[in-house]
């Protein structure tokens, strides 16, 4: 295996790979937390490739203190080969490097296998307690270049009877965009999001988004009406049994005349089609008024609500200046 620092090539693999081994939760977002990383002199996530595959990752940090490790992942069809291994010694000595006398890491108390994990390396469990405060909920605060966002994560874990949505009237298609072009995929997004601060996905460059959209796994489906893209909905069948709707959305000239529901309602059940166990969704505050009662009216069921500050992506002129912003 070959270990190197992270490239903004490596986006969409890593996030795969933590999708497929339970690393990605609501709280930790990949396209906040890896830019953040590797913007700091005093951290570094590192991949590690058997030939082209990325099969491994773990991320390196020094308060000035003592070292932490986090992000330890490997494929699972890479597991018990030592690669594990390799990644947390490659770490190591990278902290030992920068001067820190001890290495310390977290592990939730019930994840078992990664404790012995630990311990075979020669780790103790330390008699500590662990406490924390969420800086970024705690301290910040609207105003300011900051906007208040509460995110609502919802689930669906079998399929559930409906009332189906009516047909939308006039002539009307749903096409799947196989292999779409960048440029293409950027108007889709930026039309739909735009009035809703969507941002994440202006952040990336071509080559990264590229590797998402392009994804077989990633499924991209346009509504068109009278040959017009009337919106789009994005099904990310990357993780293991569970499929998202990572995005999902009407264009402004289209919303209020039935497209979202009927899209929303095939898109369910296209997603089904394919046996998952679990179907997820995610939206915030920031999104259509209406956004949550329909996934919820659709039967996803909310498991989790996280509240965000984050910069105003219209103060980075990642968004126009004039769009309004839906506070909570």
């Amino acid at each position: 295996m070959q270990i190197r620092p992270y490239e903004e090539a490596d986006f969409a693999e890593v996030v795969t790979l933590w999708d497929a081994t339970g690393l990605n939760v609501p709280a930790n977002d990949p396209a906040v937390d890896i830019p953040r990383c590797i913007a700091s002199p005093n951290s570094e996530l590192f991949v590690g490739r058997v030939g082209p595959k990325l099969v491994g990752t773990v991320m390196a940090g020094f308060d000035g203190h003592r070292g932490w490790l986090y992000r330890l992942a490997v494929a699972p069809d890479y597991q018990r080969m030592g690669f594990g291994r390799r990644l947390v010694q490659h770490a190591e000595a990278w902290l030992a490097e920068r001067g820190a006398p001890k290495v310390n890491l977290m592990i939730r108390g019930d994840n078992v296998p990664v404790r012995n994990f630990y311990l075979r390396l020669g780790y103790a469990v330390a008699p500590r307690t662990v406490m924390q405060k969420g800086l970024d909920e705690a301290h910040a605060e609207p105003g300011d270049g900051k906007i208040e966002v509460i995110v609502t994560y919802l689930e669906m874990t079998a399929p559930v009877l409906r009332q189906p949505a009516p047909t939308p009237v006039g002539k009307f298609a749903l096409l799947r965009a196989e292999q779409p072009p960048v440029s293409f995929y950027r108007y889709l997004y930026n039309q739909v999001g735009e009035k809703w601060l969507w941002y994440e996905r202006r952040l990336l460059p071509d080559e990264a988004l590229a590797a998402i959209i392009c994804d077989p796994r990633v499924e991209i489906y346009v509504l068109y009406a009278h040959g017009i893209p009337a919106g789009y909905v994005e099904l990310d069948r990357r993780g293991a049994d569970v499929i998202d709707i990572a995005y999902f959305g009407i264009m402004p000239e289209f919303i209020g005349r039935g497209f979202g529901s009927y899209l929303l309602d095939w898109a369910i059940d296209l997603a089904w089609s394919y046996e998952p166990k679990r179907l997820t969704v995610n939206t915030c505050s920031l999104d259509h008024p209406n956004a949550l009662r329909l996934y919820q009216r659709a039967g996803f069921v909310p498991y989790d609500q996280v509240r965000k500050v984050i910069d105003d992506p219209r103060r980075a002129g990642l968004i126009p200046a004039d769009v309004e912003v839906r506070q909570p």
